[in-house]
């Protein structure tokens, strides 16, 4: 009990902001790339340590020459994931005004283009603002339905191999440009750009996005930097369920 005597309130909120704070970075981390790289700083972290503990001092000096630099290399080799993260922080919340409509005209645009074999790219806005891809394309304005999604990829017009960015209710971009996922593991010869380009909105952003091929006519999802490859549409429907239903 003596060790506890000097325990505080504030000690209590101290931890509690310590742990919350760890745990975000292993939700953030975990299964992403930038799980293997902080596994592989943890490794030298550890080869430090015991180069400090058996005085092994050519590989303690050398560690210790490279230690002022590190910082520098982790800010730079964990960017998309800190900037990630500083994101989730300031996004809040976003109250969505609808509810069925837009999850219908969306389902009922990605089951025809999947039928006919159009390709689309359709990335619903969650809290993070994707306005900065959008001023890539032309904008919109207009309130989302399944006609004006099918005429945008079914036409020959520029806008047809860009994406289109829907925010609540509203088409707010089409033509848009997004960025191309560098990711190799797991990929397949059957991804396209437009999967690229998905799985790479997903990585900068909480962004639901919906692609349809259109080699094969089949529907993938990409959220969180996954991709989930030839899904059913009642998994489809499900997804942007719970993305209105925030």
């Amino acid at each position: 009990m003596a060790a506890l005597s000097g325990f505080r309130v504030q000690d209590v909120v101290d931890i509690l902001i310590i742990a919350v704070l760890l745990y975000q970075a292993y939700v953030l981390l975990i299964g992403s790339r930038a799980w293997n790289v902080l596994r592989g700083l943890l490794a030298l972290g550890a080869l430090w340590f015991l180069a400090a503990q058996l005085k092994l001092e050519a590989t303690k000096w050398l560690f210790d020459r490279v230690a002022p630099v590190g910082f520098i290399a982790i800010v730079v080799v964990f960017q998309p994931e800190l900037r990630a993260a500083l994101e989730r922080v300031g996004r809040g919340r976003i109250t969505r005004t609808s509810h069925g409509g837009p999850v219908q005209e969306i389902m009922g645009a990605v089951r025809e283009l999947a039928t006919q074999r159009r390709g689309a790219l359709i990335a619903v806005e969650r809290r993070t603002p994707l306005r900065e891809y959008g001023e890539t394309g032309t904008s919109i304005g207009a309130p989302v339905t399944s006609a004006l999604l099918q005429t945008i990829f079914a036409s020959k017009g520029p806008l047809h191999d860009g994406g289109v960015i829907v925010r609540e209710d509203i088409v707010t971009h089409a033509g848009a440009i997004f960025p191309l996922s560098d990711r190799h593991e797991g990929w397949s010869v059957k991804h396209g750009t437009r999967h690229r380009a998905a799985l790479g909105l997903s990585e900068a952003t909480d962004a639901l996005v919906v692609v349809v091929s259109e080699e094969r006519g089949t529907v993938s999802i990409a959220r969180g930097g996954e991709l989930v490859s030839d899904i059913a549409p009642a998994d489809v429907l499900k997804a942007l369920r719970e993305v209105y239903a925030e």
